[in-house]
């Protein structure tokens, strides 16, 4: 039984509860042959993970499906969640359970601009990443990277070079999720289609506030992901944010307003919750190529 959650402030804190030498202050392997106070453990650090944990091959539930690679997991965690490890997750033929880092590590050269990249530290746990043996290896071998490196006495290269070998490791991880969101088209467009549902039934109700962030609100509210991955979700399958996509079904739904209702052009920004009549003018003009009054006429000159 795992004991209660304990509150974990910094990475040698955390390498001492699980009996093992901190090596650097801002980032730790977590290396089972030295972890030796390490069993079963669940607590909140102030710092991010990403460790293996086994899922047994078989396992239906949302997250993962036949089609997903079984060979292990790979679960990522942000300052402040709860992280359970236990020693017996560990995959085959490694002593490797994983890495913690502290958010500073954000700020060297290779990754001060990417951070907003590496959305995976939001998803869920069964939004986690199911790796093929081969990516498995690769992850291992970036971690190994992390271990030669902290073997080495600390000067004033050690954080930029291990920044870098962080940077690599992330950039396989965001390569590997782009993998996994392709093997699940199948799965992806089916809540995208349930998405799109909801949006549009948020869309034509009366009495909804219909901002931007409230439609996406309402979606997420219907939904079981997280909204990290279905950002990441919309971005993959149709090339838009969830803001970008909400704003082309507006128009969507505008324009079919605009030819088919007798309601003015300001009625119909404000029923699909636009601040102002002008801001609707401009985004409709830039996605349709003439305004509404425009779009209402050549719709109104088309032959029955």
């Amino acid at each position: 039984m795992i004991h209660h959650t304990q509150k974990i402030e910094s990475i040698s804190q955390f390498n001492t509860l699980i009996g093992q030498k901190t090596r650097h202050p801002l980032l730790s392997v977590i290396d089972l042959t030295e972890a030796t106070r390490l069993d079963q453990l669940s607590i909140s650090g102030d710092f991010y993970t990403l460790f293996f944990k086994q899922v047994p091959c078989g396992d239906f539930r949302y997250g993962r499906r036949c089609h997903d690679f079984q060979s292990c997991t790979l679960v990522f965690k942000a300052p402040g969640q709860t992280i359970d490890v236990n020693r017996h997750d560990l995959p085959e033929q490694t002593h490797i359970l994983g890495i913690a880092f502290h958010p500073k590590v954000f700020n060297e050269a290779p990754l001060v601009c990417k951070k907003s990249e590496y959305t995976f530290f939001s998803y869920q746990e069964n939004e986690s990443l199911h790796l093929s043996e081969r990516e498995k290896q690769i992850v291992l071998g970036c971690m190994s990277n992390f271990q030669k490196e902290l073997l080495r006495d600390i000067d004033r290269f050690s954080l930029r070079l291990l920044a870098v070998h962080l940077e690599l490791l992330l950039d396989y991880c965001l390569r590997f999720y782009e993998r996994q969101f392709i093997t699940r088209c199948h799965i992806n467009n089916d809540i995208l289609t349930y998405f799109d549902q909801l949006l549009e039934q948020h869309l034509q109700s009366e009495h909804e506030v219909k901002t931007e962030l409230r439609s996406i609100e309402y979606v997420h509210d219907h939904l079981p992901q997280s909204l990290a991955y279905l950002n990441d979700l919309v971005r993959v399958e149709t090339g838009k944010t969830l803001r970008e996509y909400v704003r082309l079904k507006k128009i969507d739904i505008a324009k079919s307003l605009v030819t088919s209702s007798n309601k003015t052009i300001s009625e119909i920004a404000l029923a699909l919750g636009f601040s102002n009549t002008q801001t609707f003018l401009c985004l409709f003009k830039r996605l349709v190529g003439c305004s509404p009054n425009e779009y209402r006429q050549q719709g109104n000159n088309k032959p029955n």
